[in-house]
């Protein structure tokens, strides 16, 4: 029986018997506990909590799975998978141990025609009452194996809903067994394949560790798809089953070896099929969260694939297998295929460049470990490995341990603390405003009660009371003109730095004093304002006018507006897999930094342009309103995942267009940008890209001086705009033939003096050591001076040098392996003041010290002498 028609049989049997299908959730969850759905229960959790009411009190499902901390294992099992799927059938406050168990035994052996003897079940040891019904249905005593807690018992934590679980095995024979038997649940042999898991969660856990029955009991069961095919195709392998096998052979086909691990197969095999779910989704390769799960599996994946004599990239190829196994059940991987083979491509591409300039350092540094007799990679090594060629922790562990080594992790996480640390004390030294967290507690016990609330949306101008004033990291009574501090009031209409929007600047007046508002940010729970004096004096306590630089603020508007609009054009012409990974919005200037694999061509960019500006010639409402964040989502606001946000929410909404949650400052309405032009487009990091744009005067500016660029161009090559290319080509033509008249002269010229160079030989001992100084030829020529001097000679070195803008460029070529000429370049360039480097049978090199050049020359027969002696 093929995997499509289990899937389709499970969810069919429970549908019959009053359960509503739902579709699988995203591999990437919505809970902070989580990076991915790693059961089936796991969309479910807040209606086994009570938190939420389930749209029905039985639901079936077929659940995308997704995990990794058991990694390692991966290849090493035939049933160890990173991504899998898990059919369960699930029951809130519906029935419960009797049905569950019933319609369990009924699917495996009336559906599947799995033969009964087979059968073998455990159950939690103090739980008769399934034991029981196991016993009703027909399963001999025994085949009931009672276990412990840590077997047949689940809790979601130590505190909350538990229960005990009852679990189907089915017995492959005693022959695969261990010696002396064993019983389910063994993971020493492949006797056993644990088919279902039952869980009946019918109490709660208290603090003091008492169980208490819960009034709804819930039923979550689990039977993984891969492990049912394994025993209905009759194979004693996953990765022999319809849903492993073609990708399976494909790489076969592929490997150049002609034994292939087993290991490397079942990795790839594994690897590539959750790659494709995941990418799908759009969670891209990158440094951190989920994307750094999805990079760490491409490139394990991509590394076993060299232990299989695969040296180029490959993985993308086998995308179109994944798709012809798993396409029909989920069609969706369909319509992103060529897009997940670009990212799949890129990032193979990407690390292969990572593993050719690490990979034969690591190698040489495990090599010499194992010659001395050595087990453990010191932490200093990996370390050197992260640091300077980019090789995470884990991916040094994993070769170290192929080749029998373990890593000093403690030695290298050292490292790291110590790197965070210098870090964090440079980024405190360059922040004004660090304070540790007992004065800011001081600060805040002061101030937080009597206010401190921003009302700059609704105006820009407010009347508060000054709560308390810092100067050098003290609490002061008063600053006066010319001091620089910082103020905390009742109220205020700045802005704090924060979203990627810069803070907002202005001004605070007293009937004592007037103050310039040079920047404001949050610190903890409060909003600071750092003000330098102008006049008089601020004092604590005092009614002060705090207002905003309107001007500013609208050009700030401006480019946050113009951010949300940029976001969604990029989404609409690029497709959902762009993601916003940060921002910077200033005055009319901004920069977008979003997920996305490749470059973007220039006809995309200038759709993306001119969309946005015709959303601006809309004119189209700017609207917010206060949300739950939930029902923000519902609503399709985007909402940075990685963001923390309270209970309210604030969503932007741009007509039909545009919908994110945001707490920025923003336009009334987009045709008050103005203008908006893209500046510069491209990649930051590894499936990161960033752009760069002005909008409102900003853009206008930028328009105008390309037009006076264009004008004085025309001006200067006495053409008009529509000729200016022409124009161009005629004088890169003309160039190019001036350059090539050159070439000839200077040929001319060198063989002249390369017959000088070789009249004027110097002789240490049988070599002919030559020398000469020219000037203005270019290093292509004077490289095949050099050559041709040294090879008419057969026993040569020579040293040439070419002088041009007051700087000498240097050559070195030697016939002789004991007169390397790499060695003799650095000996010239320690007179010179110069550098270089090269091979040993020719070297080049240059020095800012012209006048020194005669000097080396003079000394190099001597240099060749010592060299010969030693």
């Amino acid at each position: 029986m093929q995997a499509d028609e289990i899937r389709r049989k499970f969810l069919d049997f429970f549908k019959d018997r009053g359960h509503l299908e739902s579709p699988s959730a995203p591999l990437a969850v919505e809970d902070p506990e989580l990076l991915f759905t790693i059961a089936g229960m796991v969309p479910f959790k807040a209606f086994f909590l009570g938190i939420k009411s389930p749209p029905s009190s039985r639901i079936t499902s077929c659940q995308l799975c997704f995990r990794t901390n058991d990694l390692d294992r991966v290849g090493q099992t035939s049933y160890h998978h990173t991504f899998f799927e898990m059919l369960g059938n699930f029951s809130f406050g519906d029935y419960f141990k009797n049905e569950a168990c019933e319609w369990a035994l009924q699917f495996i052996t009336k559906e599947l025609d799995i033969n009964y003897n087979k059968l073998w079940v455990t159950v939690f040891k103090e739980d008769e009452e399934t034991a029981s019904i196991w016993k009703k249905l027909g399963i001999p005593p025994s085949k009931i194996v009672k276990k412990g807690e840590e077997d047949n018992f689940w809790s979601a934590a130590d505190v909350g809903p538990c229960g005990p679980d009852t679990e189907i095995f089915f017995d492959r024979g005693e022959d695969l067994g261990c010696e002396g038997g064993c019983e389910p649940g063994c993971n020493k042999c492949s006797r056993w394949v644990e088919m279902w898991n039952l869980v009946f969660m019918q109490y709660t856990r208290d603090s003091s560790g008492k169980l208490n029955p819960l009034p709804s009991k819930n039923v979550d069961t689990g039977m993984g798809l891969e492990r049912m095919a394994t025993i209905l195709q009759k194979v004693n392998d996953d990765y022999h089953t319809d849903l492993f096998l073609p990708i399976y052979n494909w790489v076969k086909e592929i490997s150049s070896v002609p034994e292939c691990e087993e290991k490397a197969l079942r990795v790839i095999s594994d690897h590539l099929r959750g790659l494709v779910f995941l990418l799908e989704e759009g969670i891209l390769p990158s440094n951190t969260g989920r994307g750094y799960v999805v990079r760490r599996v491409l490139r394990r994946a991509f590394r076993y694939g060299k232990r299989l004599g695969i040296n180029e990239p490959f993985l993308y190829r086998g995308v179109d297998v994944v798709i012809q196994i798993m396409g029909r059940a989920y069609p969706k991987i369909k319509d992103k295929k060529e897009r997940i083979k670009s990212i799949i491509k890129l990032e193979e591409e990407n690390f292969q460049r990572t593993l050719s300039r690490g990979l034969s350092i690591l190698e040489q540094m495990i090599g010499d470990l194992k010659n001395k007799g050595e087990r453990i990679l010191p932490g200093q090594k990996a370390f050197k490995m992260y640091d300077t060629f980019g090789f995470p922790i884990d991916l040094t562990r994993e070769i170290a341990l192929d080749s029998g080594l373990s890593v000093d992790e403690d030695g290298f996480q050292q490292l790291m603390e110590k790197q965070r640390k210098k870090a964090r004390e440079t980024l405190i030294l360059k922040s004004t405003s660090y304070y540790d967290p007992s004065f800011l507690k001081k600060v805040e016990d002061k101030c937080v009660e009597k206010g401190g609330a921003f009302v700059g949306y609704e105006k820009l101008c407010t009347e508060a009371i000054l709560l308390c004033i810092i100067k050098d990291k003290m609490l002061v009574k008063q600053i006066e003109e010319e001091e620089e501090g910082e103020i905390i009031l009742s109220e205020t209409p700045f802005y704090p730095e924060g979203g990627g929007q810069i803070g907002d600047r202005g001004d605070i007046s007293s009937l004592s004093g007037i103050g310039k508002v040079v920047d404001t940010y949050r610190r903890g729970n409060l909003i600071f304002h750092r003000v330098k004096l102008l006049k008089g004096k601020l004092k604590e306590g005092e009614r002060v006018k705090a207002r905003v630089d309107e001007k500013r603020r609208r050009a700030i508007s401006r480019s946050h507006t113009a951010t949300h609009l940029l976001h969604a054009a990029l989404r609409n012409i690029l497709g959902d897999e762009v993601k916003q990974s940060g921002s910077l919005v200033e005055e009319d200037r901004l920069r977008f930094d979003f997920t996305f694999s490749s470059p973007i061509d220039d006809e995309k960019l200038k759709e993306v342009i001119f969309l946005i500006n015709e959303k601006i010639r809309e004119d189209i409402p700017v609207k917010t309103e206060k949300t739950s964040l939930e029902e923000a989502r519902k609503k399709g606001a985007i909402a940075l995942f990685e963001e923390k946000y309270g209970e309210k929410v604030r969503v932007v909404q741009i007509g039909d267009f545009s919908k994110e949650v945001c707490g920025g400052t923003h336009l009334l309405r987009t045709g008050q940008m103005g203008l908006f032009q893209i500046l510069s487009e491209g990649s930051i990091a590894s499936g990161v890209r960033r752009i760069e744009a002005f909008c409102g005067e900003k853009a206008l500016l930028w328009v105008m001086g390309k037009a006076d660029k264009l004008k004085k161009l025309t001006q200067l090559l006495e053409v008009p705009e529509e000729k200016i290319f022409e124009r161009l080509q005629d004088k890169e033509q003309q160039i190019i033939k001036l350059q090539n008249k050159l070439k000839g002269l200077q040929e001319k010229l060198v063989e002249s003096k390369i017959q000088r160079v070789i009249s004027q030989a110097v002789k240490v001992g049988t070599i002919n050591v030559c020398t000469g100084e020219m000037e203005d030829i270019s290093p292509e020529l004077l490289r095949k001076a050099a050559e041709n001097i040294r090879d008419s000679l057969k026993e040569a070195v020579v040293v040439l040098s070419s002088l041009a803008n007051r700087k000498a460029f240097l050559v070195v070529a030697s016939s002789r392996k004991d007169l390397p000429a790499n060695e003799l370049i650095k000996k010239i360039s320690s007179i010179t003041g110069g550098s270089g480097g090269g091979r040993w049978d020719f070297a080049q090199g240059g020095t800012s010290h012209p006048d020194k050049v005669s000097r080396a020359f003079q000394q190099f027969p001597e240099i060749v002498r010592t060299m010969i002696k030693n």
